[in-house]
C-alpha cells in the first residue's frame, strides 16, 4: 500500500510509533512537555486536530486538514482521534528520527513558538502569555522573579541561550 502524501511531506514512516527507537534527553522531554501544555488549549490532556494544526503551523509549516488527520492517525495508538502526551512524543520521535535533527534544533523550535514577535528574545509580555498558556496564572511579582532568575545578562529579555539554561534546570 503506498504511503499517503502526508507521510512523504512530513517524513513519517509507516511503522508503529513504538517501533521508533529514540530516547529523549531530560532537556528534550521538558521542552516537549512545555510545548504540549502550551498547545493543549482546553487543558484536557490531549491535543485535538485544531490544536495540532496550530502546533505544526507554529513550527513553520501550513498543513492541510487531511495532512493533520494523517499525522494523528500515524501516532494515535488508542484511536481516540486526539494526541495524548505519549503519542505527542511518538510524533516527535518520528520527526527527529527521520530528519536527524538534534535536541537543540527542536529546542529552538519551541523557543521560537514562545517568541511571538520573532525578535529573538522572550520579553516580559511573552513570558506572561507563555505562563498563561501553560496554565500558570502568575502575579507580576512572580513574572519578575522568573525574568530576574533567567535573564542572566540583565537586559530584560530571555535570549535563546538563557532559555536553554531554564529548560535544562
Amino acid at each position: 500500500m503506498p504511503r499517503p502524501k502526508m507521510y512523504k511531506k512530513y517524513n513519517l514512516p509507516t511503522a508503529e510509533p513504538q517501533m521508533i527507537d529514540r530516547e529523549f534527553t531530560d532537556t528534550e522531554l521538558k521542552a516537549f512537555r512545555d510545548a504540549f501544555r502550551m498547545f493543549d488549549l482546553d487543558g484536557g490532556g490531549t491535543i485535538e486536530t485544531h490544536e495540532l494544526k496550530q502546533v505544526i503551523t507554529q513550527l513553520g509549516d501550513n498543513p492541510t486538514d487531511e495532512e493533520i488527520d494523517d499525522m494523528i492517525i500515524a501516532v494515535d495508538t488508542n484511536g481516540d482521534g486526539e494526541i495524548d502526551f505519549e503519542e505527542f512524543l511518538a510524533l516527535m520521535r518520528l520527526r527527529m528520527g527521520e530528519s536527524g535533527d538534534d535536541a537543540e534544533t527542536h529546542l529552538r523550535e519551541v523557543f521560537d513558538m514562545f517568541d511571538a514577535d520573532g525578535s529573538g528574545c522572550i520579553d516580559r509580555n511573552e513570558m506572561r502569555t507563555l505562563m498563561k498558556k501553560l496554565a500558570q496564572d502568575l502575579t507580576e511579582e512572580e513574572i519578575t522573579l522568573i525574568m530576574d532568575e533567567v535573564d542572566t545578562d540583565g537586559d530584560g529579555e530571555i535570549s535563546f541561550e538563557e532559555f536553554k539554561m531554564l529548560v535544562i534546570k
